[in-house]
């Protein structure tokens, strides 16, 4: 058995002699560069959910109206991140590409035109949200006992949130050449300065006066420009392939056309991925106040072991892009395998720790008897559900590392858009399963993104994509 699963996770196996279109590296070296790519992406999520959990209990101590308050801020910030991490997904694939065929001009151009457009969208979308952002908030929802408190909190996000976008592009070009490492540093810097100033500001420490939610608001403003600083820096100094000093600011008309082709399609992809989860949240917040604390909660977990199977989509789209630039669309498709088999191993390692340890998990997070009955039922099911999401992200990051976008794009439209708020409702309310049809929906919509994700993959048509 230990030799069959050698075998398995060998190179030899994933990438016959035969199929090689030249040098291969070793079975340990290609798996190290895999996860050298992989576990500093994966690490910067799981640290901002964190900081994030540790600053929302900061902001909930001020009362249930500052906690509503930042909360509502959070829909609209996701709605104006959307472009950004469109052209982003462009980014990356188009730099890994450029990093493969060592046309490292090109590529520093592309860094440089993708933060020029950056500015040009963004300064106008934001200084209309700031004028605007009282209306904004309203029709997100905010109550009146709290509207004035999310003006003032939003008013700082809003201009943190340019550093914030000008972070996401130059962090799209650093996980294109590979280097994630220096985004999980100016990241985990960035959010302890933000814990720091949280306590700081909203509690008041000796000269420092206590700011509440106003407090909270300048600290993560602050946060967003420190992390665009590093960045900036680490550029600069630290990057073998990025510098300021080479490329050109000019427009060109071909860097502009691969954008628009792939993050046109990225930005299909996000915008019916939200719509989807908007129907889907919605549903089940009309289950009632016990199974929306369990979803709650569950989704919560979900998303730690979500950042592992982001690391690997990153990696494999990295080593696509720069593999398909080398013309190697073989080794392409051997880190493409790669990252399947470490989502499978981590895909296990979720299986029981979700599965066999649900009881435990869930005492960390409730005393209530029927959030944690219904909870630890639900768990089951996310455990199986971690299999078929490792698995399409996996495959996903190697198609957007391709510039396979549009073809993400078509099946993200008909399974979260169109499929899972239909079966969502159907075995929700029409058969009464309640919360255990929400999961087992989004069950199958993991595994038919898998399944699409997975099909396209094998053919092997996103290895002739130019971009």
């Amino acid at each position: 058995m230990l030799l069959g699963l050698k075998r398995y996770l060998g190179i030899d196996y994933i990438l016959p002699v035969a199929a090689r279109l030249g040098p291969v590296p070793t079975t340990g070296a290609i798996y190290k560069a895999y996860i050298e790519v992989a576990w500093p992406a994966t690490m910067q999520g799981l640290l901002l959910q964190l900081m994030t959990a540790i600053n929302l209990a900061m902001v909930g101590a001020l009362g249930a109206d500052a906690l509503a308050a930042v909360g509502i801020m959070s829909q609209p910030l996701m709605v104006m991140l959307v472009f950004v991490r469109s052209a982003a997904i462009a980014i990356t694939a188009i730099v890994a590409r450029r990093k493969g065929e060592e046309d490292y001009e090109a590529m520093n151009s592309v860094l440089k035109q993708g933060l020029l457009l950056t500015v040009l969208f963004y300064v106008p979308l934001l200084v209309l949200s700031f004028y605007f952002l009282r209306d904004i908030l309203t029709f997100a929802g905010a109550q009146p006992s709290y509207i004035e408190e999310a003006v003032q909190y939003g008013g700082y996000i809003v201009i943190g949130l340019f550093f914030s976008a000008l972070s996401v592009m130059m962090g799209a070009a650093l996980i294109g050449v590979g280097n994630t490492r220096v985004i999980f540093t100016a990241n985990a810097i960035g959010n302890v300065v933000n814990v720091g100033l949280n306590f700081l500001l909203i509690y008041g420490w000796g000269p420092i006066p206590a700011l509440g939610i106003v407090g909270s608001g300048m600290a993560t403003m602050t946060s967003y420009g420190l992390i665009c600083l590093l960045l900036l820096r680490a550029i600069h100094l630290q990057d073998q392939h990025l510098a300021w000093n080479r490329g050109s600011w000019r427009f060109d008309r071909d860097i502009l056309r691969s954008i628009y082709f792939i993050g046109g399609s990225s930005l299909g992809e996000q915008a019916f991925e939200r719509f989807g989860m908007f129907a889907y949240t919605k549903m089940v917040a009309s289950l009632g106040v016990v199974a929306l604390a369990t979803h709650h909660i569950c989704m919560n977990l979900i998303d730690i072991f979500y950042y592992f199977a982001m690391g690997l989509s990153y990696s494999g789209a990295s080593y696509t892009g720069q593999s398909l630039g080398k013309k190697r669309p073989d080794l392409a498709m051997a880190y493409g395998k790669i990252g399947i088999r470490i989502a499978l191993f981590i895909s296990m390692v979720g299986l029981v720790a979700y599965g066999g340890l649900r009881h435990i998990v869930f005492d960390f997070f409730t005393q209530d008897q029927a959030v944690w009955q219904l909870g630890a039922q639900i768990m089951i099911l996310m455990a199986i559900a971690s299999f078929p999401q490792a698995f399409q992200l996996v495959y996903s990051g190697v198609l957007k590392g391709a510039g396979d976008n549009f073809y993400v794009m078509k099946y993200s439209l008909f399974v979260i858009a169109i499929f899972r708020p239909i079966i969502t409702y159907l075995l929700c309310f029409t058969l009464g399963l309640g919360l255990y049809g929400a999961w087992v929906a989004l069950l199958i919509d993991q595994s038919l993104r898998m399944v699409f994700a997975g099909w396209r993959f094998q053919s092997g048509v996103w290895q002739h994509i130019k971009i």
